[in-house]
C-alpha cells in the first residue's frame, strides 16, 4: 500500500514538473512511444557554439528529439566547428504545452534526449 502511494506521487510530481505531461517518466529503455513528436515540435531553436560564434542546428536537434535518439554534443554530431580551439554548449529553448519559454544548456562532450 506504502508503494502505491509513493508511485501515485511519483507520478503527480512528475506530471506538474512537465506541464501535466507523465510522458516523459521512463521506464526500461528507450522513449516511450510518441516521445519524440511531442518534444521535436516545440524545439523553438538549437544553437551549438561558444563566446558569441554560434551556428543554427535546430533541424539536427529536432531530428534527434522525433526520433527520441540520445546524442552527444559534439562538433562530429553537427558537423561544424563554430568556435575552433573553444569549449563549446548547446542551448536549446522549447516551448512548454502551458506556452512558456525554456531554455537548456548542455556542454561539449555531455550526452542529452529530449
Amino acid at each position: 500500500m506504502l508503494n502505491r502511494c509513493y508511485l501515485f506521487l511519483s507520478v503527480f510530481l512528475i506530471a506538474i514538473v512537465f506541464g501535466g505531461s507523465a510522458a516523459t517518466a521512463q521506464t526500461g529503455y528507450g522513449p516511450p512511444p510518441g516521445y519524440g513528436e511531442h518534444y521535436a515540435g516545440r524545439i523553438v531553436r538549437a544553437v551549438y557554439g561558444a563566446e558569441g560564434k554560434y551556428s543554427d542546428v535546430t533541424g539536427i536537434v529536432r531530428r534527434f528529439a522525433r526520433d527520441g535518439i540520445r546524442f552527444q554534443v559534439s562538433n562530429q554530431t553537427f558537423g561544424i566547428d563554430p568556435n575552433y580551439g573553444r569549449h563549446k554548449h548547446l542551448r536549446v529553448i522549447f516551448m512548454r504545452p502551458d506556452g512558456v519559454q525554456v531554455e537548456i544548456s548542455r556542454d561539449e562532450g555531455e550526452s542529452i534526449r529530449l
